[in-house]
């Protein structure tokens, strides 16, 4: 398994991929909640992000909240949750101008790092970026 530094590099040049398709940068803004959570703090933090990146957000965002169970058992796959798994259709749809995804940390996608790095690949293979505000190593 890659280092946390070297998936942090593979994310930042699959960014840099990304923003060079032509076209204005869209992103979707995705946050991860647990029970009784709220997301507003943290889509307010990714809009001003994504904002000062000069990416356009492509709303709604989606938002996946993972239940008592959920949070017992990790709930570390992403490919098991609805909102996840519909970025990542729009991200592989070609009409579709989505080109990437904001989320507070890695946390939002998975902790889990052999499936952070497959997310990596399958978002490259899209030429699709992941802007994370707190990166890899301040999470």
């Amino acid at each position: 398994m890659p280092a946390i530094a070297a998936l942090q590099a593979q994310r930042l040049t699959m960014n840099r991929a990304a923003l060079s398709a032509p076209g204005p940068p869209y992103v979707l803004l995705y946050a991860l909640t647990g029970p009784g959570q709220e997301t507003h703090d943290d889509l307010a933090a990714m809009r001003g992000y994504a904002a000062a990146k000069h990416l356009t957000v492509h709303e709604p965002p989606i938002v996946d909240a993972l239940d008592d169970t959920d949070v017992r058992t990790g709930g570390d796959d992403p490919l098991l949750r609805r909102g996840y798994t519909r970025a990542l259709q729009m991200l592989a749809d070609p009409p579709c101008p989505v080109r990437g995804v904001v989320a507070v940390s890695r946390t939002a996608i998975t902790i889990a790092d052999r499936l952070y790095q497959d997310q990596l690949t399958r978002y490259a293979a899209q030429q699709a970026g992941l802007w994370l505000i707190r990166t890899e190593t301040q999470i």
